[in-house]
């Protein structure tokens, strides 16, 4: 297959994805309502809005990596969503999106129909909004779960070395 030889990078670049975004519900999750909430002059406004952003996205774009390509549409921002929920709806589309990439690479499909540029997408996209997310984290006097583009400290705590 035309990826075999960058498949483990495509792996890990997807699997730090999934790490970060998870990381960032944690963090998110342990700050008040208010918090969640407070108005910020960039990006998305909130907390809130960036998290289910991403999520909202990763569901998007996460759907045109499988064998089988499915663009769902978008879901509109709902700031009633209780965290928890957001929590729940990243973890079954990130095991969804490692499984599309796997199966798609097993189909030899990955390098097709801009399945990998939509890999890249997602991380760059969520690299993007994580690093809006830690700035409010900052503004609000709290320590950020991880660095913006921190791949390093994902992969060190992977092998715990």
């Amino acid at each position: 297959m035309p990826d075999d030889l960058y498949f483990p990078a495509i792996q890990q670049l997807a699997e730090y994805e999934v790490w970060c975004n998870t990381r960032a519900l944690e963090a998110a999750g342990r700050l008040a309502a208010a918090q969640l909430f407070q108005s910020f002059p960039f990006g998305l406004r909130t907390i809130h809005a960036t998290v289910f952003h991403t999520v909202e996205v990763f569901q998007l774009w996460g759907g045109c990596v499988s064998p089988v390509i499915a663009k769902p549409p978008i879901v509109p921002y709902d700031p009633e969503m209780p965290l928890v929920r957001i929590a729940r709806w990243n973890a079954e589309l990130s095991q969804a999106f490692l499984t599309a990439i796997d199966a798609s690479h097993t189909a030899g499909l990955l390098h097709v129909e801009r399945r990998i540029a939509q890999v890249f997408h997602l991380v760059t996209h969520g690299t993007h909004h994580r690093t809006q997310f830690i700035t409010m984290l900052r503004l609000l006097g709290k320590d950020p779960p991880y660095e913006a583009g921190d791949l390093g400290g994902w992969s060190q705590e992977q092998t715990g070395d």
